[in-house]
């Protein structure tokens, strides 16, 4: 569905139903990524830039839906470590898992308070949270902060645009576009460090091994 539509869609139903499908927007694109709840976000801060909404009911619900959804995604990473789905891992998928694990002990704080701004991924963060054992008033406090930043931000940018959608979803797309590009940038920075130290472990395995002739 496209911004416009849902604009429509929403501007037809009531007001309680609007309040509840824009907190199942906000929340669903932390269960299932792929979907695009952002656009039923947007379509949200629409209605109060440019037809009449009052701003903090909208702002409440698409944060808390935020909220719910990282919680569920913590929730999901307990379940994978206490039901030793984790500790079942082959021994490749263990290793990139604990690396995972030990970035999110070292900088947890960091990935939790950016993750609304990186579309796609951003329910990993808080799986991985999960699997690393972070504390639940943490995830809490950061996935409040974030979905609170990002939600104000669509607000702001909803009020500057009005009624101008095309405008709207040009910034999202472009959003996207960059948001995209910094996880492609990470992945390949990751991605060379990998390579690197893989490389040097085998040169220092290959030295240490004793000579056999």
């Amino acid at each position: 569905m496209d911004l416009g539509a849902a604009i429509e869609t929403l501007r037809g139903l009531p007001d309680a139903v609007v309040l509840a499908v824009l907190f199942g927007g906000s929340f669903i694109e932390y269960v299932v990524p792929p979907v695009p709840g952002d656009t039923i976000v947007v379509a949200g801060t629409v209605l109060v830039a440019a037809f009449g909404w009052h701003w903090a009911p909208v702002l409440a619900v698409v944060t808390l839906g935020a909220i719910a959804g990282a919680v569920a995604d913590f929730v999901i990473g307990r379940w994978l470590v206490k039901s030793g789905r984790v500790d079942r891992m082959g021994e490749g998928t263990r290793k990139t898992v604990d690396k995972i694990v030990a970035q999110m002990r070292k900088r947890g704080a960091v990935y939790l308070a950016v993750n609304r701004f990186l579309p796609g991924i951003r329910a990993f963060f808080f799986v991985a949270a999960g699997i690393a054992g972070l504390r639940f008033w943490k995830v809490i406090l950061w996935s409040t902060i974030s979905a609170l930043a990002w939600n104000i931000m669509l607000v702001a940018i909803g009020f500057a645009v009005g009624k101008n959608v095309d405008d709207l979803e040009l910034f999202l797309t472009r959003f996207s576009f960059v948001g995209w590009g910094l996880i492609a940038a990470m992945a390949v920075y990751f991605g060379v460090k990998w390579f690197r130290s893989s490389r040097a472990r085998a040169s220092r395995n290959k030295t240490a091994e004793p000579d056999q002739k």
